[in-house]
């Protein structure tokens, strides 16, 4: 376990950039596996993140500091707790609004359990899965927590494929993805063209359904009635071309798109009732 941790952890100590950041230039499709999906924390929750696991799993800390450091001077483990949180939490990513944070999940890169480490150091310490281990470190980007919802059934009708430009995510059935490790990129004033392609259970069955699509351009934390930016109701692909407005500002938003074989609504916090939520990173830059 201890081996996949130590290179995860080099890289970003070699390089300056988390696992995820690499991620993020891949514009292929591909199956994506939970190093790209799985948490999305924002920076105070990145900083609760190694709180939590100083708390609860101090053990597995200082066992990524030995791998990590190969030391054959005798440090005290509250110095190997601090080297760690200075090097995901260092003063200078704290004031870019960035802080490294840990995400677990099984040997194939899956989260059965939906397990997830805590993100406060008030937070009650849980058993992780004895299966599960590290399987990236990520960085923290979004200044805001956006509204949680999920998906009542996802059997039938769910988001395969959503494509913006080059940017290419497929991805299999799920009642909420969070895909955290890949940054779509946008031009100010420009245009993307859009495809968000359904899975389908039994693709001889005809299903209608219908596919929203919001984008935080004011990086409000929420999902204003005026960030709707599509909305139809179909039995195949939907393509559109989506405006970039003039006046976005720089930076990580999010974007959330759905997926409902029931109708839905146009309130993007509103459970879906048969299909998926995908929530994306958004750059305008």
């Amino acid at each position: 376990m201890m081996n996949t941790i130590y290179k995860l952890s080099k890289i970003a100590l070699l390089t300056g950039l988390s696992f995820a950041a690499t991620n993020a230039a891949a514009n292929t499709a591909e199956e994506a596996g939970y190093s790209q999906l799985g948490d999305l924390l924002t920076m105070t929750e990145a900083k609760g993140r190694y709180e939590w696991l100083k708390k609860c799993y101090d053990g597995l800390l200082v066992e990524m500091w030995e791998q990590m450091y190969d030391s054959r001077n005798i440090v005290s483990k509250e110095q190997k707790l601090n080297q760690l949180k200075q090097l995901w939490l260092s003063d200078t990513a704290l004031a870019a609004g960035k802080a490294q944070y840990l995400t677990f999940a099984n040997e194939d890169f899956t989260n059965p359990y939906n397990w997830t480490a805590g993100t406060s150091a008030t937070d009650a310490c849980t058993t992780m899965p004895p299966e599960y281990k590290a399987v990236a470190l990520k960085t923290s980007l979004l200044a805001h927590n956006y509204c949680a919802v999920n998906s009542y059934d996802n059997e039938w009708e769910w988001i395969e494929q959503v494509k913006v430009n080059d940017f290419v995510h497929t991805s299999g059935t799920s009642k909420h993805t969070k895909v955290s490790g890949k940054v779509i990129n946008l031009r100010p004033k420009g245009e993307a063209a859009i495809e968000i392609k359904p899975g389908l259970l039994d693709p001889n069955y005809p299903t209608w359904f219908t596919v929203r699509v919001w984008i935080d351009w004011d990086h409000n934390g929420q999902f204003d009635s005026n960030e709707l930016v599509h909305n139809s109701t179909t039995d195949s692909t939907v393509k559109f071309t989506l405006p970039v407005p003039t006046d976005t500002p720089e930076g990580v938003t999010m974007m959330r798109v759905t997926l409902d074989a029931g109708g839905g609504v146009n309130n993007a916090c509103a459970n879906v009732q048969y299909g998926e939520v995908e929530d994306y990173l958004l750059s305008v830059r």
